[in-house]
């Protein structure tokens, strides 16, 4: 599978929108970590991830889902990390270290 990413601080991350339907809209899979299993690890989040009403949510999927839902993956539109709302983008750039 071709993988369908951008550089972030120097990290592999691919960034998606599931619309405004779900609470856990944005989705940010981290693709420098694939473990033996071929497992990625993600973060999940609403637009307020660090609002006590927000959701924000680790977890792992297998590397072959980081796709479009038509072509056999898990999500519905990839988006630029720019597009993320600021506090999903800080969120993720915790999880970097950054």
């Amino acid at each position: 599978m071709r993988k369908k990413h951008e550089v972030i601080k120097g990290h592999n991350i691919s960034a998606w929108d599931d619309g405004d339907l779900v609470v856990d809209r944005f989705t940010v899979v981290f693709l420098d970590d694939e473990d033996e299993r071929g497992n990625v690890p993600y973060l999940a989040m609403s637009a307020y991830p660090f609002h006590p009403q927000g959701f924000g949510q680790h977890g792992e999927m297998k590397i072959w889902a980081v796709a479009y839902r038509g072509r056999g993956g898990a999500f519905k539109k990839r988006i630029p990390f720019a597009s993320l709302p600021a506090d999903c983008q800080k969120a993720v750039l915790q999880d970097l270290g950054e």
